[in-house]
C-alpha cells in the first residue's frame, strides 16, 4: 500500500485534513487499516531523555528551542523505520512532519516507504498556523493534558520560510497542495477534492 505524505507548519491543518480524509475512504468503502505517524511523538521522547540538554533548551516565553540540528534527520529516519514496520496490504499510512528543508528532509527516507506515495502539502501562513498552536496548547492544558508548545523563536527558525511550495521541483512522487489560510471546513473540504480523488484510486 502506498504511503501518505502530510506536510505543512505546525498548526498547518493535518489532523483536519485527516479526518476529512478518514471521512471520505470510509464513505467509500474502505476497509483496511488508517494509521497517523507523526514525529512529534519522537521529538519529545528526545527532548525527555536529553535531560542534560545537549540537543535542546527552554526557550524564553515557554517550549524548546533545538541547539542540535541533527535532531530533524534523526526524526525522519525513525518515521522511515516506523513506516517500513507498519507497510502492508490494506493499511494505508498518513506520514506527518514539518520542516523548513523538505528537499533534504526526504533524502532520509528509504526507497520502501517513498515507492508509490503521495504527498499533500498544507499551505497555511506562519501567523494563522501559530496562533493555532497556541490555541491548541491552551485548551490542551486546560483539559489537563501535558501539551508542549513549539516557542516563537523556534517556530520562525524553522517552520517561517520552508521550500513546500516547491516540493514537486525535488522529488519524483505527486505532490497536491491544499491551501487552508481560514478555520473554514466547508472551504478545506472543498479544497481536498483533488486529494480525496487521487487516493481513492491509489487504494482501489
Amino acid at each position: 500500500m502506498p504511503n501518505v505524505f502530510l506536510l505543512g507548519r505546525p498548526g498547518c491543518g493535518k489532523s483536519a485534513v485527516f479526518r476529512i480524509l478518514e471521512e471520505a475512504l470510509r464513505a467509500a468503502g474502505y476497509k483496511g487499516k488508517l494509521t497517523r505517524l507523526d514525529d512529534f511523538p519522537l521529538l519529545k521522547q528526545m527532548f525527555d531523555s536529553d535531560t542534560e540538554f545537549k540537543r535542546h533548551r527552554p526557550a524564553p516565553g515557554g517550549g524548546v528551542k533545538v541547539t542540535d540540528d541533527t535532531v530533524w534527520d534523526d526524526l525522519i529516519k525513525g518515521l522511515d523505520v516506523q513506516a517500513k514496520k507498519l507497510q502492508g496490504k490494506d493499511h494505508l499510512l498518513f506520514i506527518e512532519f514539518s520542516r523548513d528543508s523538505y528537499a533534504c528532509a526526504f533524502k532520509s527516507f528509504s526507497p520502501e516507504t517513498l515507492k508509490d506515495s503521495l504527498v499533500i502539502y498544507i499551505d497555511a501562513p506562519f501567523d494563522v498556523c501559530w496562533a493555532r498552536n497556541v490555541r491548541r496548547v491552551e485548551k490542551e492544558r486546560e483539559m489537563g493534558h501535558d501539551s508542549h508548545l513549539v516557542s516563537r523563536e523556534e517556530m520562525e527558525k524553522t517552520y517561517a520560510n520552508d521550500d513546500g511550495n516547491n516540493l514537486s521541483k525535488f522529488l519524483n512522487i505527486p505532490v497536491i497542495v491544499v491551501k487552508n489560510d481560514t478555520d473554514d471546513v466547508a472551504n478545506l473540504k472543498v479544497e481536498m477534492k483533488n486529494v480525496i480523488a487521487k487516493i481513492k484510486e491509489m487504494v482501489k
